[in-house]
């Protein structure tokens, strides 16, 4: 699959969308330039066009980059990572790098995203104000996409919590290890963003002051997720305990039970043993008595009985 260019800008008040080369070489407005599956070559156009810093250009045909932001006099160079729920597989991410300057807007990424696609459809809004405001619609969206991923791993830990209580098995904790697995996974792209948005904020060159508190209102939505992360990150760690305690005390039930048949079996063995043996004189009941047999079965059961009685009344069975 080639790369995809797409241009979108404002002439005269009017949004136009094309490719590259239909961008005119003297630009009157914000210009936002979106790139689909980059490669070296759609990338080279664009960065002599505009300019772009050679190391940033680097990095956006490096995939996977950790989230971050970087400042150069010409303009500023982001990194952004979208999560994204993997059954059974933890929190995969999607990268976009976005080149911010004072009238344009370049996004970098390998696959189709959906938050291009919703800021697109409201592109002529956005770049009317100022490209800042086109970014800032671009990150709102994505962290809001977070947000279905902290939901579902919230109800994923609470059905969790109900299964390790009712009866905890090994897949369960698979389970439980897949969502702590998630977890950690989406904080450590939750906290550099925090940061990047921390550097946006600051940006006095390319971002107008009216966007300062919009891009501080991502910052909140970035802590709320954080925290959310971190609380349930602390209450995986809390189901593991109760995983453990469930175990421990079934065993100690499996043992206890085991215990008291084994304490059970003792007289009735000794018993066994002794009318097992060849000495016959002396011996009660008489070995000849035709009710014998059946005295010592009954004293067998009377024992066992009797002993399930005092071990039921002191709650042990």
């Amino acid at each position: 699959m080639a790369a995809k260019i797409t241009v979108r800008w404002i002439d005269e008040g009017v949004l136009r969308s094309d490719g590259l080369e239909s961008l005119p070489e003297k630009l009157t407005g914000a210009v936002w330039i979106d790139i689909v599956d980059v490669d070296m070559d759609s990338l080279a156009a664009v960065a002599t066009r505009l300019d772009l810093p050679p190391l940033a250009v680097e990095d956006c045909l490096h995939f996977p980059q950790r989230p971050k932001i970087d400042v150069y006099p010409q303009m500023t160079f982001l990194i952004w990572l979208l999560p994204h729920l993997v059954p059974g597989d933890g929190v995969s991410s999607l990268e976009l790098d976005v080149f911010l300057g004072e009238e344009h807007l370049v996004t970098v990424h390998r696959e189709e995203l959906a938050i291009i696609d919703r800021v697109a459809d409201h592109a002529e809004e956005f770049l009317s104000r100022g490209v800042e405001w086109t970014l800032h619609a671009l990150l709102d969206t994505a962290v809001d996409e977070a947000f279905p991923v902290i939901e579902a791993l919230s109800d994923e830990l609470e059905e969790l919590e109900d299964l390790m209580l009712a009866d905890s098995r090994p897949s369960s904790l698979q389970r439980l290890y897949a969502a702590k697995r998630a977890l950690v996974q989406l904080h450590k792209i939750v906290g550099p963003e925090r940061d990047v948005v921390r550097g946006l904020a600051r940006l006095e060159a390319f971002v107008e002051p009216a966007a300062y508190m919009y891009f501080q209102d991502i910052g909140d939505h970035l802590a709320r997720v954080a925290d959310e992360v971190d609380t349930y990150r602390e209450v995986a760690s809390g189901t593991m305990d109760i995983y453990l305690s469930s175990v421990s005390n079934r065993m100690n039930a499996i043992m206890k039970q085991l215990t008291i048949i084994a304490t059970i079996f003792m007289p009735l063995t000794l018993i066994s043993g002794i009318y097992g043996m060849n000495v016959l004189r002396g011996m009660w009941p008489p070995v000849d008595a035709v009710w014998s047999f059946p005295a010592v079965i009954i004293s067998m059961g009377a024992i066992t009985i009797g002993m399930l009685w005092f071990f039921k009344r002191r709650d042990w069975w």
